[in-house]
Formats: C-alpha cells, structure tokens, sequence
C-alpha cells in the first residue's frame, strides 16, 4: 500500500513523522495513519508528500502486489493515458497556487478587517475618555 511505501522512504531518509507532517501541513498524527493505511490520502496530499520525500510519484506506487490488493489511488493513477495524467498533475499544480493565492487574498481581507476594528476600538476609547473628562467637570 502507499502508506508503507511513504513510511520505508521517509524511514531511509531519516526524516521524523514531525518533519514531514509539518512540511506537508498535516499532523504527524495524520501521517501516521496514512503510513499505517488507517487512513486514505488524497491525489493532492500524495503528490505533495512525494515532494517532500523528493520520491517520484511512480516509485511511490509501485508495487509488487496484485491488483485486488492494490491501492485504489494505484489503480486509478495507473488507469490514466499519459497525457491524461499530465493533465491531471498541471490541474493539480493550478489548484494548488489558486488555493495559495485565494488564501493569501483571504489574509489581507483578515488584516483589513483587524485594522477598522483596532481603528474603532481607538475611536470607542477617545468616545470614552471624552466621556469621562465631561463627567469630572459636571462633578
């Protein structure tokens, strides 16, 4: 199965469950499942923890198996024409840099909505302080 696979290679390097969860932005709890086949993974999620092992996605999937054992990521990577999967791995690198630059968009949208709260929150306060200094004169 592909979690072996992504654990023997991830083993021969040396590299911690901490270090390659963490490059690939998923908890070393998650890549322990996906190393123990407890869990699936995903084509995106895969290509990118190949990248991290710097594994060619095909050395990650081949294996000596039949096919009723195979994983069915195997089997459905292996059933694709090659320029079907050229097509599927510039899909999948587009995806990636859109959700990077959606999320980077979302960021600044975040920032700006933190800069007007911080800015009313000062206004609320000099509000406040006004408030107050008139309260004292009346006293």
């Amino acid at each position: 199965m592909i979690g072996n696979k992504l654990r023997e290679v991830r083993h021969s390097q040396s590299l911690s469950l901490t270090t390659v969860a963490s490059k690939a932005k998923i908890s070393a709890a998650t890549l322990s499942r996906i190393e123990t086949n407890k869990q699936g993974i995903d084509l995106g999620l895969f290509l990118v923890l190949a990248r991290i092992l710097q594994a060619a996605p095909h050395d990650l999937l081949s294996e000596e198996q039949d096919s009723e054992q195979s994983d069915p990521l195997v089997q459905q990577i292996a059933a694709l024409q090659t320029s079907d999967r050229t097509k599927l791995w510039r899909e999948l690198a587009a995806n990636r840099r859109a959700q990077r630059s959606s999320r980077r968009a979302e960021l600044r949208n975040v920032g700006q909505q933190v800069e007007e709260l911080i800015a009313q929150i000062e206004f609320l306060h000099e509000e406040l302080d006004a408030v107050r200094l008139r309260v004292k004169r009346k006293k």
